[in-house]
This record gives C-alpha cells, structure tokens and sequence, in this order.
C-alpha cells in the first residue's frame, strides 16, 4: 500500500462526527425510544396529579383509576423503550470504539518511524487501551444523558407550561445557574485531567520498558532504582489524579444546592399561589394541590439533567483529554511516497553528495559518496555513532536525506514506490523480532505465501532446524519473542526468513553477533551461495566476520575515512589497522 501525506486533519469534533455519521440511523432510532421514554415519564406526574384532584372528588373515583392505570402502563412502556435504548447506544459507543482502534493501529503502520523515535511506546500502547476505555465509557455515559437530558428538558417545559405558565417560567430563568456553575468548576478540572493523562502515559511507558527488560534489571540489581523511578511518576500521578477528582467531584453538589435551592423556592411560590387561589386564579391560572404536586414533580424532572450531566462530569473529562490524544495521533501525517516507479531488481546503489542528521544542530553524515554495484559485498565498519546504522535507515527509506540524494539503478530513489524498493531488500537486525505464534508462521512472515517445503528448505540453509526438530512440535511449535527461543535461536529464525525471501540486496546489521562461531561459519557459507550475483551490505563489529568484503568502508565521524579490501587497508597502518587489531589484543 502506498501513503500519501496526509492534508486531512480534523479537530475533536469533527473526528467525533466522523465516527458517528455512519450510525446515522441507529442515532435516530435511538432518539425515537428516548423521546418515548421521556414522554412515558414526564406524563406520570400530570396523570398522578389529576389522580389527586380527582380522589377528593366522589363524582370522579373513575377518572381517578383511569389517570392511575394509565400511569401504570406508562412506567412499563417507558422501561421497554428504556432498554432499547441503551442497549443501541451501547452497540454504537462499541462500533465507534472499535473504528478508532482500527484507525489507530492503521497508522502505527502508516506513520514514518521517525515519528516513532519521538514517541514512547508505552504512550501508544495506552492509547489502544487506555484512551479507548475513557472514549467508550465517556462516549456511552455522555450520549445518554445528553439525549435524555434534552428530550427531558424540552418536554418536561411543555408540561410546566401546561400547569401554570409563572412557575414555570421563573424555573426557565433559574435553571441556567445549575449551567453556569457546572461549568466554571469542570473548566477547572479539565486541565488536570489533560495532565493526568500524560502521567498516566508516563507511566506505562517505565512499565513496559522494564517488563521488556527485567532480566537486565535484575542482573545488574537495579530493581530498586527502578521501583524508586516508577514511585516518583506514581507519586506525581497520584497528586494529579487526586487533584481532578477533587474538583470534578464538585460539579455534582454545587448543581445540586442550585437545583435545590430553586425546587425550594418554587415550592414556596406554589404554596403562596395555592393560599391565594382564589384572588391569583385569573392571572396565574388555577392552581391546586394536584397541580402543584405535579409541578414540583415537573421541576425535579427538569433539574435532573442538570445533575445527570455532573455526575459523568468526570467520565467526560477522561473521555475528552482520551479524544484529544486520540486525534493528534491520528492527525499525524502518513509516510510520504510520492514515488510512482516500480524496480524488479537492484543493478546499483549511489549515494550522491548526501547528507543527513537527525538533529539540525548536530550535523551526522555530510556530503558522503559511494556507489555499490549489483554482485558485490560491501562491509561498513567504524566506531559507535558513525553513522553506519543510520545509512541503513537511509536506504530504507525510513528517512530521507537533508541533502545529496540516493540513486537506485542511476534513478532517484523518491520517485520509487517504498513497497518496490522494500520488497528487494531483506535485513537481518541484531535486535531479532519474534511475535507470538508458530515457527512455521515466523519464518513465512515476509513470505506468506511459501510452503511448507520452501519453510524448511530456508531454515536448513539457516541451520535453524537442527534445533527446530528437537521441539516438540516441530515447526508448529509456538513461541513468542521473550519466551520458547534463545537469543541465538530468534537469530537463526531471523536469517531464515531472508534465506526464504532470497531478496535482490541483503542487509546484515551483526546478524550473527548471538551465534556461536561453528553455526556463523555455516550461514555465512550459506549467504555465500545464495548471494552470488546478488549484493550485501554487511555491518560489522567482530571484524573478522568481513575479511572477505569486496569493499570495506570505514566510517569516522559520518565520512569514510578509508575504504579498500581488508589486506589493502591492514596495509595502510591506519585507523581501520587499528580498529582490527583492538579486537585482538
């Protein structure tokens, strides 16, 4: 697949509307059973309220059963619809959730890595666990009080109206104090929980990158330090989360005093109105007890939106900061291939008057040349932060350079689509990656169509199924990367997925540095036979691994310094004579 950079980037609310829109029409069934849940609700006051005035009445023990029953079947009408309710707002919270976790692991394979090289890992991780759960649990907790609460509030007003028209327009006019205080106080507590999430990302990333590397910990009895560096962001953690929950927490009592204290002067308004019912009628129109039952029933039915929305005040607050993180990654730009060639095979590699550094400021390789030709094998050595790795990721193209260019078959290697360029070129890391599943499943990772045949031929021409055999089930066995294999064994499953690509150009970052020194001989006399005709790019620490090299460059300083055959530059007496001879003294 090719990427294009991104240019569509949205804000939260736009992103939001972006997931909700193809659920379009579940939103609206979910309306139509809110909205008849609510009138279900909202009716059972002004029923029981004509129930009360007609109970006084003997004339009207009929209408009095009739307003009871009515109200009856409306609390179980309203609990159906309820249900359903829920449960579409719950499918539709789980659909949007699941299509941006899509979306996130999508571009995790989309952005550059460099983009990954200013990330922690942890930081990611947490947004495909973390941040979905406050975006569900907020998303879900939010759509329903919010339909509820607006439907409420609109008829709920309607019904007010219909009792008597001066209570409830005074209830209109106090209400938005509720509004106002609600927030001042969330507005508080927001920033807090922005922070709260970065601590938490902080967290997980110490968490993961000790769980990564616990049997380094430990054997250099660092436990300690780590517990103290995980207790410190902890500790930070704690005082933050403590600090948002405190003042989220007031956003539920402070609406209610002023949803209250307004019921308690409504209250006392109908009960002035009632004891003047005679001389108010004409103005406020009637009022009685049945009446003001229903009123003040209608006014807390008003008022509960209010105090529904603070109590998820805190789910919303989590699930906002989630949906901020959330986006910016998703906002991030694609990785840029604006390369439209497609190559079958690699005849040359030229670096040309390039130049690249990570860091404006800290200049690494400046105005490097070299030309690599189909067949040979070229060996790049030097001490550590030359540059050598870095070139490997050059020509990857997991960075372009500042400057200068690199050319593939005399052709500029941009306008080549990264998915051809890649496809030609196979590498074999120190740092080996196993995920979890079988053998056979690894070894065909870069291949996955291979058969069986094609798997074992590979992990023979790798030795790696000398120790394969030996398992217990064999090529089926399943493994992971910190468990079921040794560091050598990872090593060979690594080679055997070249040896099964059989790539045009092999990269060999120290492929054999966890190897023993019968079982390097063997694979390297293997690369040998499969690499005639074809190129290598071999970097090398022990280098006695690269005596052989058509070309070895010596890196220094991001320039070469020397290049030649091993007994033309032992013969310099230089600096790569005296790199060889470290090793052996």
């Amino acid at each position: 697949m090719k990427h294009k950079l991104r240019k569509d980037s949205m804000s939260n609310k736009q992103r939001l509307f972006s997931y909700l829109k193809p659920m379009r029409k579940l939103l609206v069934i979910a309306l139509v059973f809110a909205l008849i849940f609510v009138v279900s609700q909202i009716a059972q006051p002004f029923l029981l309220g004509k129930a009360l005035d007609a109970s006084k009445d003997a004339d009207m023990h009929q209408e009095f059963y009739i307003y009871t029953f009515v109200a009856l079947g409306l609390i179980i009408l309203g609990s159906i619809f309820a249900y359903f309710f829920e449960v579409i707002i719950m499918n539709v919270s789980q659909k949007v959730i699941k299509n941006a976790r899509d979306d996130i692991y999508q571009k995790i394979n989309a952005i550059s890595v460099k983009d990954f090289d200013q990330k922690t890992h942890g930081d990611l991780v947490l947004l495909e666990i973390r941040d979905m759960e406050n975006f569900a649990a907020g998303l879900f907790a939010v759509f329903k009080t919010l339909i509820q609460g607006i439907f409420t509030i609109i008829v709920t007003i309607i019904m007010m109206v219909m009792v008597n028209w001066i209570l409830a327009l005074g209830v209109i006019i106090l209400s938005p104090l509720s509004m106002i205080m609600a927030k001042i106080v969330s507005g508080f507590s927001h920033k807090h929980y922005k922070k709260q999430g970065e601590l938490q990302a902080d967290i997980s990333s110490i968490t993961l990158e000790t769980l990564n590397n616990i049997d380094i910990v430990q054997s250099l009895n660092n436990e300690q330090e780590a517990i103290k560096d995980f207790d410190i962001a902890n500790e930070k953690l704690k005082k933050e989360g403590r600090v948002a929950q405190f003042s989220a927490s007031w956003v539920n009592p402070s609406t209610r005093l002023v949803n209250n204290t307004i019921y308690v002067l409504i209250g006392i308004a109908g009960v002035i109105m009632l004891s003047h019912e005679s001389e108010l009628a004409i103005i406020f129109a009637t009022m009685s007890i049945g009446r003001l039952s229903s009123f003040l029933s209608y006014t807390n039915q008003y008022s509960k939106p209010f105090n529904e929305v603070s109590n998820v005040a805190a789910e919303y607050e989590n699930a906002k900061a989630s949906l901020r993180r959330i986006n910016d990654f998703l906002n991030l730009d694609d990785d840029i291939d604006e390369g439209e060639s497609i190559v079958d095979s690699i005849e040359s590699i030229e670096f040309k008057d390039m130049s690249f550094s990570y860091n404006p400021n800290r200049p690494l390789i400046e105005h490097f040349n070299l030309k690599i030709n189909k067949g040979q094998k070229v060996a790049i050595v030097g001490p550590t932060g030359a540059g050598k790795t870095t070139l490997i990721n050059l020509l990857m193209r997991f960075y372009d350079p500042t400057s200068g260019e690199i050319l593939i078959n005399g052709q500029p290697y941009s306008e080549i689509t990264k998915q051809s360029l890649r496809h030609n070129i196979g590498m074999v890391l120190q740092d080996t990656w196993i995920f979890s599943g079988t053998i056979m499943n690894n070894i065909r990772y870069f291949k996955q169509d291979a058969s069986e045949q094609e798997v074992e031929e590979a992990a023979k021409k790798a030795h790696a199924d000398v120790f394969i055999n030996t398992l217990p089930d064999g090529y089926l066995t399943k493994v992971s990367n910190r468990s079921g294999l040794s560091e050598g064994q990872r090593q060979m499953i690594a080679i055997a997925r070249v040896m099964l690509l059989n790539p045009e150009l092999v990269i060999l970052d120290e492929a054999t540095s966890n190897i023993d020194t019968r079982s390097e001989k063997l694979i390297t006399d293997a690369f040998d036979s499969i690499m005639k005709e074809k190129t290598s790019i071999v970097i090398a620490h022990r280098l006695s691994t690269i005596r052989e090299a058509d070309i070895i460059l010596v890196l220094k300083d991001g320039a070469i310094v020397e290049t030649g055959s091993h007994i033309e530059l032992m013969n310099k007496q230089s600096f790569y004579h005296s790199l060889y001879s470290s090793q052996y003294k």
